[in-house]
């Protein structure tokens, strides 16, 4: 099951970012962004992802969810 990033809920601080710091295979990425509020949003690599769900343990803004699709 792929994990969700929802922007809304993700302060896109990667010098911080407990879950940017879990994910092992780096799916995790800041991308710098004018358009966006903070100057950046964080995207999941899904060809990097092995789904193993630690970073959404790690997320302190609870950002992230299941996909139950996949």
């Amino acid at each position: 099951m792929k994990p969700v990033l929802f922007k809304e809920r993700c302060a896109a601080q990667p010098e911080i970012c407990p879950s940017m710091k879990v994910c092992a295979p780096g799916a995790l990425a800041y991308v710098e962004d004018e358009d966006e509020p903070l100057g950046g949003r964080m995207e999941i690599d899904y060809s990097l992802c092995t789904e193993c769900g630690l970073c959404i343990d790690a997320c302190c803004g609870k950002a992230f969810n299941i996909d139950q699709v996949s």
